[in-house]
C-alpha cells in the first residue's frame, strides 16, 4: 500500500486551480461579497496613487485575495492544527485592530502614529507568514511579503495620514475609511 490519500491531491489541485483562477480579476470580484469588494476597489485606487503603477498596484490587490482566499480554503478544509486557529483568531482580532485604528487616525486629526501601525502591521505580517508557511508554498510567503512592503512603508502611511502629504490618495483615504467601517459592521473584519 501506498501513502496515498484522495483527499490530500484533491486539496493541492484546488490550491493549483485557486493560483490560475483567481488571477482573473472579473472572477475573483464574483466570489468576493460586495463589500469586500468595494474596500478592495479603493485599497487599489490608493495603491496605484501611490505608486503610479498599474501593473504593482494590481499585483498587490492580486495578492490580498490570493491570501483571503487560499486562507479561506484551508479553514474550511479543516487544514489548520489546534494552535494554527488560535492563531488565526489572533490574527483576525490583530487586523480588526488594525482597521479600527487606520480609521480613528484618519477621523481624528493629529492623532497619527507611524510606529504604532508599523509596529501592528508588522507583527501581522508575521502571524500571517508563520500561519501559511507550512501550508503554502514561499511564492505565497512572498505575496505576504510584497503586501506588507508596500502598504507598511513609512512612505505609504505618511502619504495617507499626513495632511496636504497626498491630497488626492487622503481623499481616496476616506472611501477606504467609508469600506473598512462597513466590513467591521458586517462582521468581515
Amino acid at each position: 500500500m501506498t501513502d496515498f490519500k484522495a483527499s490530500v491531491v484533491a486539496f493541492e489541485v484546488q490550491k493549483n486551480f485557486a493560483n490560475k483562477f483567481f488571477s482573473n480579476k472579473a472572477v475573483a470580484k464574483s466570489l468576493i461579497d460586495d463589500t469586500s469588494g468595494n474596500l478592495l476597489d479603493n485599497l487599489y485606487k490608493l495603491l496605484y496613487v501611490f505608486t503610479k503603477n498599474k501593473k504593482d498596484s494590481e499585483k498587490t490587490t492580486r495578492n490580498i485575495i490570493k491570501i483571503a482566499i487560499k486562507i479561506g480554503m484551508l479553514q474550511r478544509g479543516d487544514k489548520f492544527s489546534r494552535e494554527e486557529k488560535a492563531n488565526l483568531v489572533k490574527i483576525q482580532k490583530n487586523l480588526r485592530t488594525v482597521a479600527m485604528t487606520l480609521i480613528s487616525f484618519y477621523q481624528v486629526d493629529h492623532t497619527y502614529d507611524r510606529n504604532f501601525v508599523i509596529k501592528y502591521l508588522t507583527e501581522l505580517e508575521t502571524l500571517l507568514k508563520n500561519l501559511i508557511s507550512n501550508h503554502l508554498t514561499d511564492k505565497s510567503v512572498g505575496r505576504v511579503e510584497q503586501i506588507f512592503g508596500v502598504v507598511k512603508t513609512p512612505e505609504f502611511l505618511d502619504s495617507v495620514y499626513v495632511p496636504k502629504k497626498n491630497s488626492e490618495m487622503r481623499e481616496i483615504m476616506g472611501t477606504v475609511v467609508s469600506d473598512l467601517n462597513c466590513c467591521l459592521e458586517a462582521g468581515i473584519l
